[in-house]
């Protein structure tokens, strides 16, 4: 249970920090209730992106001929980035701390926010496991 709430309270400090600097960007702002979108998003994103990205991986497999690696990795990305746009729907209809005007501010808060997303799996464990250390216990089963 404590690894579970390490876990998310990583994952709101991170995604508090990923939409406020994504706030710069032109046609995306905060507003009053960022809080709650930092919390709207962050579920959003622990829902929807397995699912997105289960989803294409089924797909790409379905079929018969062999992928290339550059065609698995192009649908890697492909997937992320539809979870990312999904996820940021998600924000702005569950939320108004998080708003987004204009194909410029979907497009650069979608990139944005999927870069962020891609340094956070890179640096999650690690945060973990400090935290982990910080709070007096082992680090999780099976990290390091």
């Amino acid at each position: 249970m404590k690894s579970l709430a390490v876990k998310i309270a990583i994952a709101l400090v991170f995604n508090a920090i990923t939409l406020w600097v994504a706030s710069v960007l032109p046609g995306v702002r905060l507003g009053a209730g960022f809080l709650w979108a930092v919390i709207v998003f962050t579920a959003a994103t622990i829902l929807v992106k397995p699912l997105v990205l289960g989803l294409f991986r089924r797909r790409t497999q379905s079929t018969s001929r062999p992928r290339t690696r550059l065609v698995t990795k192009g649908a890697t990305v492909l997937a992320g980035l539809v979870a990312t746009v999904l996820i940021l729907l998600a924000t702005g209809m569950f939320s108004h701390g998080f708003l987004i005007n204009g194909p410029v501010g979907w497009i650069s808060a979608t990139v944005v926010i999927w870069l962020a997303s891609f340094i956070y799996e890179f640096v999650d464990d690690g945060l973990e496991a400090r935290a982990h250390q910080l709070l007096g216990g082992a680090a999780s089963p099976g990290k390091p």
